[in-house]
């Protein structure tokens, strides 16, 4: 980047982040942080990426330098968010923001997450509460089938079930479209 201007430089910046902001923006949300949560993370995304501009390179694609940048800023948030019992635990965030960025590639990342919202509101209140006994908190899989009367192994069956299922609901939604 050193043989563009300083002027350029930040000119190709700001272009580019606001052409794909609401696309990082809608990355950080299927993380399964609240719209509160994602205003700071996608500021501070934004920070960041501004910090690392000199290390950007214009032959890679921006929004995949983007997505890893925010992938990190979401992590870093929720350690620090540490015990609040509403944000999700990483692997449901690995696996969300995963399908995210798989539904990217066909469909915008607002309408996955449409689509994903959908679909948990039409699991059965089971299903639901199974999904949030397992990924909010700070208990293991372990601790939680415990709780639930259920060995580990039966849960993380169940757990499977649903996430095949979202998995079919969300694709059925997307091709409906």
């Amino acid at each position: 980047m050193s043989s563009h201007s300083s002027e350029n430089t930040e000119e190709l910046f700001i272009e580019l982040f606001t052409q794909y902001e609401r696309h990082i923006r809608a990355f950080v949300r299927s993380t399964g942080l609240d719209w509160a949560a994602v205003d700071d993370v996608v500021q501070t995304v934004s920070l960041v990426m501004w910090r690392k501009w000199d290390q950007f390179d214009p032959e890679t694609e921006f929004m995949n330098w983007a997505r890893v940048i925010a992938r990190f800023e979401v992590l870093k948030f929720r350690r620090t968010m540490g015990r609040d019992r509403h944000v999700f635990h990483g692997d449901l965030m690995k696996l969300l923001a995963d399908a995210s960025e798989e539904g990217e590639e066909k469909v915008s990342s607002e309408q996955y997450l449409v689509c994903l919202q959908a679909c948990l509101d039409q699991l059965p209140a089971r299903s639901r509460e199974l999904i949030r006994a397992s990924y909010q908190g700070d208990k293991s899989i372990k601790e939680v089938a415990a709780d639930l009367g259920k060995s580990a192994t039966a849960l993380y069956k169940a757990l499977n079930r649903i996430r095949t299922q979202l998995q079919g609901c969300i694709e059925g939604r997307l091709n409906a479209s």
